[in-house]
């Protein structure tokens, strides 16, 4: 009879491959397994009451996404989202060390896009106010940078 010897894990060991319930985001450095549900430390703002949303890819590139509050906390709100360093290379935020309570957030991976009100304006990006969130457990938060980050930067 054989005996299996399961090896621990190593620092060069590949990531484990996202499950059913996470999406694969496009990063600055390849590509990031992110839970599809997400329950926020606070609420967004504008959106009392609204703490847990799911994540929809929009693209097979990881690159567009949308998020849908849970239909029990009241009318479902939709929050488009894009992967920022795709269309803002140079967008690094320095994200605050408490922004997800005891979990450090490494990398700004989604910023919300507001759509464009008339045809043939660009959408736009809120890089002041990015979305972070621990791709371990789904616990996000919406962090208001320090600094100089456009409110409403053009995309595309």
């Amino acid at each position: 009879m054989k005996t299996q010897v399961k090896q621990a894990p190593t620092a060069e060991a590949p990531a484990p491959a996202p499950s059913d319930d996470a999406l694969e985001v496009a990063t600055r450095t390849g590509s990031a397994a992110v839970p599809t549900r997400w329950d926020f430390v606070e609420p967004l703002p504008g959106l009392p009451g609204r703490r847990s949303y799911d994540l929809q890819a929009l693209d097979d590139l990881g690159v567009l996404f949308a998020i849908r509050s849970d239909p029990l906390d009241g009318p479902q709100i939709r929050l488009f989202l894009v992967s920022p360093h795709v269309f803002f290379p140079s967008y690094t935020p320095q994200i605050p060390a408490d922004a997800l309570g005891q979990t450090p957030a490494d990398e700004v991976l989604f910023v919300v896009v507001r759509p464009a009100d008339t045809e043939g304006e660009a959408p736009t990006a809120n890089l002041l106010a990015p979305l972070v969130v621990d791709p371990a457990t789904g616990r996000a938060a919406q962090v208001v940078l320090e600094g100089e980050h456009p409110l409403q930067a053009p995309v595309g």
